[in-house]
């Protein structure tokens, strides 16, 4: 059995030893050569190390796990993200992850996540799977959603707005669709950032600027393509006009 060497992200140290433990026990083909509790950590740990395999856990201070890939010149390592959230799935596999498992872990999915890492690199295709991954780290372009007792499968680009509900946001489409996410407006807000077109204007909104049809000055408010009006507030009127005002 050759040995697969990998490191562990996560920002519960919790989260890390169990999964140590589990696999110093039941993959024993792994060697772990390093952690990690943050993304900027364990771009330092990979350039140092070159681990054929990380365990990436995805909600974490300040940059989520899809950050990571950001960080990197190059990707030559393997992915198994391991999250508490299951409505990344859509997302982790766009990056081309080998695979995606959910806390608490499970022994067997462990096991044939790490098997799948083994076929890959025994094989051509690793190749290729790397390529993916590196081409597409910041090409993502769908989320789902959690919607009644399934997922809505939404295109990045078609979101319109995002309005903050209590705890809960309500997300608005091109095709003027709602749905109810059950996560706050700062959650997305810290999501879509990285796509450049997503800006917060009021505590409770953040828009496309793509669907901008009109922004009044004197009314303090934007009017969309599809013809909704969302309030500008003092508070984000100056970042906003340096944004999307030339």
């Amino acid at each position: 059995m050759s040995s697969l060497s990998a490191i562990l992200v996560d920002d519960e140290l919790n989260a890390r030893e169990n999964l140590r433990y589990l696999l110093n026990e039941f993959c024993k083909q792994v060697t772990i050569v390093g952690e990690a509790s943050n993304v900027d950590d364990a771009v330092k740990i990979i350039e140092k190390e070159n681990p054929q395999l990380v365990f990436l856990d995805i909600e974490m201070p300040q940059k989520n796990g899809f950050q990571l890939f950001n960080e990197l010149k190059e990707i030559n390592f393997q992915v198994i993200f391991i999250t508490a959230y299951d409505n990344y799935a859509i997302k982790a596999f766009q990056v081309a992850a080998i695979d995606y498992l959910l806390k608490p872990v499970d022994i067997n999915l462990l096991q044939k996540a790490v098997e799948k890492v083994e076929i890959q690199l025994s094989q051509e295709q690793s190749n290729d799977r790397i390529k993916l991954l590196q081409e597409n780290k910041k090409k993502f372009k769908k989320i789902a959603i959690p919607y009644k007792n399934d997922y809505a499968i939404l295109n990045i680009n078609d979101i319109t707005c995002i309005q903050a509900d209590r705890v809960y946001s309500i997300i608005s489409t091109s095709d003027k669709k709602q749905f109810v996410a059950s996560k706050k407006l700062n959650y997305y807000e810290e999501l879509f950032k990285e796509e450049g077109f997503f800006v917060r204007v009021h505590r409770s909104w953040v828009i496309n600027t793509n669907y901008i049809e009109v922004y009044s000055k004197r009314e303090k408010q934007i009017q969309l393509k599809t013809g909704e009006l969302i309030p500008v507030s003092k508070g984000y009127k100056q970042s906003f006009e340096e944004i999307f005002i030339s």
